[in-house]
């Protein structure tokens, strides 16, 4: 299956996330989808800080040695950021909103993560 079919099937499965995609710590973005009503104008931008941010965060933790960051939760105002390790070297990424369900969006994205592993 298609990477994006992946992607689609995660944001219809949530109901609300603003965004899913795989971003890889070089600091580059495979793949991100937003939703319809997404604020980002600029997705090449948002590719690149959610990538950059994955990297950051698992170079401090190999730096730490505590061996790779396996997952990250992010609050904002705005969003909640998710991020979970698919193989060595790239992130699942979800965000949902503010006063969207956490433990639901984390059984999501480890469900994204399954059907990414699955297709390797």
């Amino acid at each position: 299956m298609a990477m994006a079919a992946i992607l689609y099937d995660t944001m219809d499965a949530l109901g609300n996330a603003e965004l899913a995609g795989v971003v890889g710590t070089d600091g580059l973005s495979v793949e991100i989808v937003l939703s319809a009503n997404s604020p980002y104008e600029d997705v090449e931008m948002l590719e690149m800080e959610v990538a950059g941010l994955a990297s950051m965060v698992n170079a401090t933790t190999t730096r730490l040695g505590t061996g790779p960051t396996l997952d990250l939760l992010i609050e904002s105002d705005y969003l909640i950021y998710l991020l979970s390790l698919v193989t060595p070297g790239y992130y699942a990424v979800l965000a949902i909103p503010p006063d969207g369900n956490i433990a639901h969006a984390r059984s999501t994205i480890r469900h994204m993560v399954a059907r990414f592993q699955q297709e390797l």
